[in-house]
C-alpha cells in the first residue's frame, strides 16, 4: 500500500508529479486461495464401471491487504464521533507509526506514513529518510529531503471516504527547514509544505498507471500517461512556523484541481476523498538537500 500512496503524491502539482503513492487509497488487496475443489465421487463397479463425478470448481479467493485488486472502491463514512482524526494522545511509546479507526480492509480507519521511509525492518536514518516519533503526544518528523519527499494519511485498503459531514479539515503545524551538512551550495527553501487532497476523479484511473493494482481513481490522462500533469490533486500551499500553529482549511481552501478534458481550479469532493499528504519542497535533480524538522498535532475534521 504505502508504494501506491509514493507514487500518486509524486503525481501532485508541486512537482509537475510529485505523486501521493502509496494509496492509500488503493482499492488493492491480496487475496485468500481459493477453496479447493470437493474430491470426485468414484464410479461404481458394474459391467463396465460407470465414470466418477468430478471434482467441483474452488471457490475464488477473496480480496486482502496487500496482493491483487479489488474490483470497486467502497464509500465509508466516519461518525460524528470521529472528528478527531489522530491527536497522537495514546500512542504508546518509542511507536514508529500511528493509526486510527478500524484497521482492516473496507471500513473507516488508517495511519501515518513518510516517505521516504527505511526499507522494511530496517532502523530510520535521519541522513536518508523522514523518520517519525509521536513521544510528544503529537507527529513529530525529522529527516533529509533529498527527492521528492512528503507525509501523509493512508486509508484502509478498498475504500474512499465520504466526509461530507464536515467542511474541512484544521490541524496544527510548524517546522523549520535548514540546509544539509557537508552541502556548500544553495540554501534550504522556504519553510512550507503543500497540502494535497486527492478525490476519485482527480486521481488517474486503474488504466493508466504504473501501479500493478487497481486504483479508486476515475480520471482518465489526456496525453495517455500518469505523470504527464492532466490529472492534478486539489492543494493548498501552508507557509510553516517555527513552532506548531492552528491551520484551518474549508474544502473550499484546497483547491487547483485538474482533470480532462477542461476542468480546472476545482476542489475536493468531500463524498469521494482517497488520500491526504503533505509534499515538501523539490525542485528535482542538482538541488542541495535540505533537512527538516516538523510537528503536527490535533488533526480533526471541521464542523463549521
Amino acid at each position: 500500500m504505502f508504494v501506491k500512496i509514493v507514487a500518486t503524491i509524486a503525481r501532485f502539482s508541486l512537482f509537475v508529479l510529485p505523486v501521493a503513492a502509496l494509496a492509500t487509497a488503493n482499492c488493492g488487496g491480496g487475496g485468500n486461495g481459493g477453496t479447493a475443489g470437493a474430491t470426485g465421487t468414484a464410479g461404481t463397479t458394474g459391467t463396465a464401471g460407470t465414470t466418477g463425478t468430478a471434482g467441483t470448481t474452488g471457490t475464488a479467493g477473496t480480496t486482502g491487504t496487500g496482493g491483487s485488486a479489488v474490483a470497486s472502491c467502497t464509500s465509508v463514512s466516519p461518525t460524528a464521533a470521529d472528528s478527531t482524526i489522530m491527536d497522537w494522545e495514546s500512542v504508546t511509546a518509542g511507536a514508529t507509526t500511528s493509526s486510527f479507526g478500524n484497521y482492516q480492509a473496507g471500513t473507516y480507519g488508517g495511519g501515518t506514513f513518510e516517505y521516504p521511509g527505511p526499507a522494511s525492518g530496517s532502523t530510520c536514518d535521519q541522513a536518508v529518510n523522514l523518520c517519525p516519533n509521536f513521544d510528544g503526544k503529537n507527529w513529530h518528523i525529522k529527516g533529509t529531503v533529498h527527492d521528492y519527499s512528503g507525509f501523509g494519511i493512508y486509508f484502509n485498503v478498498g475504500v474512499v471516504w465520504d466526509v461530507s459531514m464536515f467542511t474541512g479539515l484544521s490541524f496544527d503545524i510548524g517546522g523549520t527547514f535548514t540546509i544539509a551538512a557537508n552541502v556548500d551550495a544553495g540554501a534550504a527553501p522556504a519553510a512550507q509544505v503543500t497540502l494535497n487532497v486527492t478525490d476519485r476523479r482527480h486521481e488517474v484511473d486503474s488504466g493508466h498507471t504504473s501501479d500493478a493494482r487497481l486504483t479508486c481513481g476515475t480520471c482518465m490522462p489526456s496525453g495517455g500517461s500518469e505523470y504527464d500533469g492532466s490529472c492534478v490533486a486539489p492543494s493548498t500551499v501552508v507557509t510553516l512556523t517555527s513552532t506548531p500553529t492552528p491551520t484551518t482549511l474549508h474544502w473550499a481552501d484546497i483547491a487547483g484541481g485538474r482533470r480532462p478534458p477542461n476542468f480546472s481550479g476545482e476542489s475536493p469532493d468531500p463524498t469521494q476523498i482517497s488520500h491526504i499528504a503533505w509534499v515538501l519542497p523539490w525542485s528535482g535533480a542538482g538541488a542541495a538537500p535540505y533537512t527538516v524538522d516538523i510537528v503536527i498535532d490535533n488533526l480533526k475534521y471541521l464542523t463549521n
